[in-house]
């Protein structure tokens, strides 16, 4: 991208610390949230957590999905240091695993930079994927993207440098940067505007096309596995029919409640 990106502001990152508040909140909401999202029809699901997460960070999720009919599944490689070509190849394999298990094709979540790895693998092996969502990921980004140009808070890129000494020798992350081109398959890139962690805008598809589009929510970045609203949208785009793909169906309930999808073209920037 050509135009100058800020990092989230302090005031954005220290509301981060809200997340805890957000699990607690969704737990009168849950009771609902199952009466009234979509069913699923068993399908495969594969979950990616985020940077420095683990499969706990995703839990609560996956539990919501499996409650409402899909089959969704845990990375099982442990904690998600960053961009690895290792890693990345084991991904190829627990993918191909699912599909072959189930017969069908997997619809891939992933959360912050998990997503990375959802696209990659959707770019890749599209006819294993059924579709992508991302949650407030930063695909947006190419490997020419300096550092200190990536509009990522300042201790989580020092963090993500420290644990990866080799980034730049890393076969994944210095390959075709196919995570920043829109997938072969429906994706939905789910993003807030007051995400503390990265700016909002790497985490959209700035040409959305036929099978993709971007959807804003209220919340946190560290919030988003748990969020009312991310849950619910989860269902929804993942119940639709294989083939049957349809942008999400903003009704005015929804844009009350601040979840749309917005012109990005006329989008201010964050504040």
């Amino acid at each position: 991208m050509s135009e100058h990106i800020e990092k989230p502001s302090l005031k954005q990152t220290l509301l981060e610390l809200r997340a805890p508040l957000e699990v607690i909140s969704l737990i009168p909401s849950l009771p609902i949230l199952y009466r009234r999202a979509a069913e699923g029809d068993g399908h495969p699901v594969l979950v990616f957590p985020g940077f420095m997460a683990t499969d706990r960070g995703t839990y609560i999720l996956r539990r919501f999905l499996n409650k409402q009919g899909f089959s969704a599944y845990a990375w099982d490689i442990g904690i998600n240091p960053g961009l690895q070509e290792i890693i990345y190849r084991r991904l190829e394999t627990r993918l191909k695993e699912l599909f072959d298990t189930h017969g069908q094709k997997v619809s891939l979540v992933g959360w912050s930079l998990g997503g990375l790895y959802a696209r990659t693998l959707a770019h890749k092996h599209s006819k294993y994927v059924r579709q992508v969502i991302t949650l407030g990921s930063p695909f947006n980004l190419s490997h020419d993207t300096q550092s200190e140009d990536i509009a990522v808070s300042g201790p989580i890129m020092k963090m993500y440098e420290r644990l990866n000494p080799r980034l730049k020798e890393d076969r994944l992350v210095n390959g075709e940067p196919v995570w920043n081109q829109v997938p072969p398959v429906p994706c939905t890139a789910i993003y807030s505007q007051n995400d503390g962690i990265t700016s909002w805008q790497h985490c959209i598809d700035h040409a959305p096309g036929k099978h993709s589009e971007n959807i804003r929510i209220p919340g946190s970045h560290t919030g988003l596995t748990h969020n009312p609203w991310v849950l619910y949208l989860l269902a929804d785009r993942l119940a639709q029919v294989e083939g049957q793909w349809q942008p999400f169906r903003n009704s005015w309930l929804h844009r009350a409640f601040r979840i749309q999808q917005p012109d990005i073209a006329a989008q201010p920037s964050a504040a």
